[in-house]
């Protein structure tokens, strides 16, 4: 068992809790912050177990990737604006510089899937996709269909526009 990880996903826990308050109009719930932020970790272990990536970056840097929507409620530049509380996050934890800087990088750019950034960026976009892909969240954009289609191939799993729900 990872007990740091665990512990960075109760801090996670606690700052989400601290924000859920009912004066701030959200586009997501805070419920959605919490199952979101863990099943990214998750799938991103996966596919860092698939693409040789260290496990442990790849899930916390999932796990963080929205941190900028997490105060404000906002979906419009979340982004750009989780540089700064990523950066405050990891300077209170046992993080090399180099681990420090590509988390942040992946945090900033995981919204760019139009783009080919670090192995660690692609690997949080296709978290991301995957997840909102499997709460049924999908998108038209051919750059974010043709993703999705590549991180499911990874895992060895054909996409299916109509999935089947029971």
């Amino acid at each position: 068992m990872n007990w740091n990880f665990i512990k960075d996903l109760q801090w996670i826990y606690d700052t989400l809790d601290h924000w859920d308050v009912p004066m701030v109009e959200r586009d997501y719930p805070i419920i959605w912050e919490k199952a979101h932020a863990t099943s990214c970790a998750q799938i991103g272990r996966m596919l860092a177990e698939i693409r040789n990536i260290d496990l442990e970056q790849a899930a916390l840097a999932c796990a963080l990737h929205d941190i900028g929507r997490w105060q404000n409620g906002k979906q419009l530049e979340h982004a750009i604006n989780g540089e700064d509380p990523v950066r405050r996050f990891l300077a209170e934890g046992n993080y090399s510089e180099k681990n420090r800087e590509l988390i942040v990088q992946a945090v900033v750019n995981h919204s760019k899937k139009e783009q080919i950034g670090t192995p660690l960026e692609e690997l949080v976009k296709d978290a991301d996709l995957l997840d909102c892909h499997w709460h049924g969240e999908h998108s038209s954009k051919t750059y974010h269909v043709a993703r999705l289609n590549k991180a499911l191939s990874d895992l060895g799993i054909r996409y299916r526009k109509e999935r089947v729900v029971q």
